[in-house]
């Protein structure tokens, strides 16, 4: 199977796929030849264009109703329950064929196609991912041409010798097989939902709001909707006035799905790619309107069912091949987001639309005798002037489509990843090909991104020649596109940079070594004792890939790997890909357990070539990182779930598990064991994080995505919602309590973070039943508190919750609601203190909850409730990490903790970190970071003390630092005049932290001053560090732009 590409996983989905297709389709043919032979022998033919108008109504209103009922089945359900709606029907219609019933009939047979393919189509998708759709699609549609001519063959003799009425046995036979087939197929189905299908027409624009090259590709649609029901129209008169015996009819239909069947297999498989790559996107797109054109005026003055053959023939084999995938490449320079609105409204909408208008005109041309059945012929004029019109807007579409693809280039819009069909259209090779040439560096890596996953020879010389260029990046990416293409890139090439001095050089030893090219020994020998460790590890690792016994490269290999200098290691190991046995289990684990980030990507790249079930335990334990997890799931995606699963369940019995490492288990448990999955996720919303317990919620909402949640399932959920509600309550009536109490901001703080996750989670949780709703848009909805959007929420509430949940979750959500009055009812509580609501709320050992609670008594001064803690079960390690002032800890350790060690701590900080960072809560960059986020920068922030008529910086100089002011005064001067004066609370220069621009002003100070520094290279390791630091200041300055944005546009109105 290799020359059709094809891998030994995909043989049996792809055959059974095959297989459903033929099914269907011949579903389709003997169901249509039944149907129109019925029809046009037993029927008023002046009615077959009202059954185009009822066609295209019905379906409006069909797919309206299909879209309703299927929106949160699976496909296999959907489709097995189709077929019997179909088929019931059929069964009636089979023994009562007749009257009025033969126009039902041909409706019942139209719904049944289109349906049908539509599922089979989204049932491919959920197989195939959009890589695979694009090699093996065109094999797998080849199915119904095979089908036009093995069913087209059989039906002549079939109908002989069992009468056409029975014909519609085979159709019965042909849905029983396909709903036979669509079940075998349910083990590769990769996604169990169909949830987003593409009938989701609310978000359509008119089409007058249209870019004028999307408006020419309707214009087409349209044209070939007309000529192509007129055609059939004509063909069908024809066929019946020539074949008036029922059996003729249907033998000469069968006949004609010979030809086409056979005519569209060689047009898919030999003529169109030709065409495109050789001719270009404008002949492809007017071979069908030429051909029709040219059948069409034949037909009209001859008049013989020989012209109108050839015409319905043209507008079968080319639609539906080269007419098809031009179709597709013309939509590849659309944005996206617009694709997905207009091509649907295009594809499914105005098609339909126009196929129904055709029909009316051409009852009325011919009802009211304006062109009479005998003059049929006479429609061909219309077919004239629109192919004409339609030739004519194939230049503008061909000028649009060139346009918008230099468009998209330029915009980095374009993405061929996700094409079902060969790249073969020589304009967009054209196109490509200037891009590459441009001067603009943006645009060059660009293009040969797009090139990753194509065949590179149309490029070929293009390629050679940008290697050749002076710019490093360029060649870099050149070197990476061609690293196992020798036809492109070939080996003297790369041996000439190898024995030049060129920067590129260990990426060149590196990818020759991989293409296993030998006798270099001479090459690389002076580079292993080079003084760069890119050059020396690139040789080694070039060298024991056609010989691994090399001694002098093994030994260097084994020096750096047991260097403590883990940056050569890094750089080593990036050479090592494939020679993951160089490595031992203790070195790998070494690196698991004291290396940096990217020394563990590096490990766990290597590990995902060369896995080793020794190492599962040390992998599992990466996922409690978030920056790699997704490497450590691939790697973990190579080794045998069992193994796995072992020792995950191994880890998940420890009791005081990391809760990072915990939550990293729990996120990819379902690749291994669902039902475990699914029911340590519930239970661990019973975690006292609620952060953790926010994330968990995601999870589920992933796990929902692929399967549906039980009934005992949703309970619990529900229950969990109706606790969390009441765990809001209860904060809600401690922030009651101490809202006013200035020294409770960190607790303020703290709650009203929790009170942020407890609705997130809530909402999660309630919508869990249906994975498509866009929760994180309604949670922003919230979270933006624009009264615009409130109503909407509320409206996901009231229809998605139980009637229980509903009423607890409303007034936490409604602005203008008293939470404490609304919910008293639901959640009686008897009166207590304010102090007991504040030891309840530090009972679950949450360490920044006791830190927090801590500090609050500390400024009360309140002793008795300081003793009432439990600080046998309190972390000492608090207490000796500056959280605390020296007078703070001095007094907690005299009365209640007695710490030798503690007395010994020294502390030269005239501040505190939860000082700092009360302090810097003030700031308005770092207002809306939550406190127990915030001390990691009150960590790196450093006190700085000046005295009067100090020069801070000076206008010019390098901004590397952000100065917040404790105490005093600063004078800002701008061209020897004061500008401001600002005081404590004020901060200066906070975009130095997030640029390196030069200082607009002179900062002096007016009296003795105390400042905060934050310096900008601590400030990046500790975003490196903590993305969610990263998270919140680039929400912070989203909304700064936001807020600009809406300045500039009010002040515009």
């Amino acid at each position: 199977m290799n020359f059709l590409k094809i891998k030994e996983e995909e043989l049996k989905p792809l055959i059974l796929l095959f297989s459903i297709f033929f099914c269907i389709v011949s579903t389709s043919i003997t169901g249509s030849s039944v149907r129109d032979a019925f029809f046009l022998i037993n029927f008023d033919k002046s009615y077959l264009p009202v059954m185009y108008i009822l066609i295209a109504l019905s379906m409006a209103w069909i797919i309206s109703i299909y879209k309703k009922l299927t929106s949160d089945k699976d496909p296999i359900s959907i489709i097995t329950a189709s077929n019997f709606i179909f088929l019931i029907p059929i069964l009636y219609l089979k023994f009562n064929l007749n009257g009025v019933f033969i126009p039902i009939f041909y409706i019942w047979i139209e719904i049944i196609t289109v349906l049908s393919i539509l599922q089979f189509w989204m049932l491919a998708a959920d197989v195939f991912n959009p890589r695979q759709a694009k090699r093996l699609f065109t094999l797998i549609g080849a199915g119904g041409s095979f089908s036009g001519i093995g069913i087209g063959y059989i039906i002549k003799p079939y109908v002989t010798q069992f009468g056409p009425n029975n014909l519609l046995y085979l159709t019965i036979f042909f849905i029983f097989l396909t709903v036979y087939l669509v079940r075998k197929i349910d083990p590769f189905i990769k996604n169990n939902s169909i949830k987003n299908t593409n009938f989701d027409t609310s978000n359509n624009k008119s089409f007058f709001n249209l870019s004028p090259y999307i408006k020419y590709i309707a214009m087409m649609v349209a044209s070939s909707a007309v000529i192509s029901k007129i055609v059939d129209y004509q063909f069908k008169i024809m066929a019946s006035n020539t074949f008036t015996n029922q059996d003729e009819l249907i033998s000469f239909f069968g006949t004609f799905y010979i030809f086409t069947g056979l005519a569209t297999l060689i047009m898919q498989f030999f003529f169109t790619n030709f065409v495109l790559r050789y001719f270009g996107i404008l002949l492809g797109l007017m071979i069908l309107p030429t051909m029709l054109t040219i059948s069409s005026a034949s037909f009209l003055f001859t008049g013989t069912l020989t012209a109108i053959y050839l015409a319905k023939f043209s507008d079968q084999v080319f639609k539906f091949s080269i007419n098809n995938s031009i179709q597709e490449i013309l939509w590849l320079p659309i944005k996206v987001r617009v694709k997905k609105i207009t091509k649907p409204l295009i594809d499914g909408t105005l098609k339909s639309s126009i196929e129904g208008l055709a029909g009316f005109f051409i009852f009325i041309l011919t009802f009211y005798s304006f062109i009479p059945e005998s003059k049929v012929y006479m429609l061909s004029i219309i077919i004239l002037l629109g192919a004409i019109f339609w030739i004519y807007n194939n230049f503008r579409i061909k000028k649009g489509y060139v346009n918008s693809l230099i468009e998209s280039i330029e915009d980095r819009d374009l993405f061929l990843d996700d094409v079902n069909f060969n790249i073969n259209d020589s304009q967009i090779v054209k196109t490509i090909d200037i891009a590459l040439k441009s001067k603009n560096e943006f645009k060059q890596l660009f293009a040969l991104d797009l090139l990753w996953k194509q065949n590179l020879n149309p490029w070929a010389v293009t390629i050679k020649t940008l290697f050749k260029s002076k710019n490093y990046k360029i060649r870099r990416a050149v070197l990476e596109l061609t690293w196992k293409k020798a036809e492109i890139l070939s080996n003297k090439m790369l041996i000439e940079i190898i024995k030049s001095d060129d920067e590129i050089r260990p990426f060149a030893i590196a990818c020759i070594g991989d293409r296993r090219v030998n006798d270099l020994d001479d090459i690389l020998k002076p580079y292993l004792v080079s003084d760069s460790i890119l050059l020396m590890a690139s040789s080694c690792a070039s060298i024991l890939k056609y010989n691994p016994q090399h001694k002098k490269a093994l030994s260097i290999v084994n020096k750096i790997l047991d260097n403590s200098d883990h940056e050569k290691i890094i750089i080593l190991l990036g050479f090592l890909k494939e020679l993951g046995y160089l490595i031992s289990d203790d070195q790998f684990i070494y690196f698991f357990q004291k290396g940096s980030r990217e020394l563990k990507i590096e490990c766990l790249e290597i590990l995902e070539k060369s896995p080793r079930l020794s190492l599962v335990a040390p992998i599992i334990r990466c996922l409690s990182d978030p920056l790699i997890f997704s490497q450590t799931e691939r790697t973990l995606f190579k080794i045998k779930k069992e193994f796995i699963l072992k020792e995950i369940n191994l880890l998940l019995s420890i009791s005081n598990l990391n809760d990072k490492l915990n939550f990293g288990i729990l996120k990819t448990l379902h690749n291994y064991d669902h039902t475990k999955a699914v029911n340590l996720n519930i239970s661990a919303l019973d975690n006292n994080a609620l952060s953790l317990v926010n994330k968990v919620c995601n999870n589920l909402i992933d796990i929902s995505k692929y399967s549906t949640f039980g009934k005992e399932t949703i309970q619990i959920i529900d229950e969990k919602i109706y606790q969390f509600a009441n765990q809001a309550f209860i904060l809600h009536l401690i922030q009651n309590e101490i809202f006013n109490d200035e020294d409770a901001l960190i607790i303020n703080d703290y709650i009203k973070n929790d009170l942020k996750l407890l609705i997130e989670i809530i909402l999660k949780l309630g919508t869990i039943k249906d994975p498509t709703i866009p929760i994180e848009t309604y949670i922003r909805y919230i979270q933006s508190k624009d009264p615009r959007f409130l109503p909407l929420v509320i409206e996901l509430i009231d229809t998605t919750f139980t009637k229980k949940n509903k009423k607890v979750t409303l007034p936490l959500i409604e602005s203008d609601t008293d939470v404490i009055n609304s919910l008293a009812e639901f959640f009686p509580i008897r009166k207590v203190s304010k102090e007991k609501l504040l030891l309840n709320w530090v009972k679950n050992n949450d360490q920044w909850k006791i830190i927090a609670f801590i500090h609050y008594l500390l400024l009360k001064e309140d002793g008795n409730l300081l003793s009432k803690l439990n600080w046998n079960e309190i972390d000492n390690k608090i207490f000796t990490t500056n959280l605390f002032s020296f007078s703070e800890i001095n007094y907690i350790n005299r009365n209640f903790l007695n710490n030798e060690l503690l007395k010994n701590e020294e502390h030269n900080n005239m501040y505190s970190i939860l000082e700092k960072t009360i302090i810097l809560k003030s700031i308005d960059l770092f207002s809306q970071i939550p406190s127990h986020i915030l001390t990691k920068i009150g960590k790196i922030s450093s006190e700085i003390n000046y005295d009067k008529g100090f020069e801070i910086f000076k206008k010019g100089d390098f901004g590397d630092s952000l100065f917040v002011i404790v105490k005093g005064k600063i004078n800002i001067i701008q061209d020897h005049n004061s500008i401001a004066i600002l005081e404590a609370g004020s901060c200066i220069g906070e975009m130095a932290l997030l640029d390196h621009e030069p200082r607009s002003a002179d900062a002096l100070t007016m009296t003795d001053v105390v400042l905060l520094q934050i310096d900008q290279s601590s400030f990046y390791d500790l975003m490196a560090k903590s993305p969610d630091i990263m998270k919140q200041i680039i929400n912070i300055l989203t909304k700064r732009l936001r807020d600009v944005n809406q300045k500039l546009i009010n002040a515009h109105q």
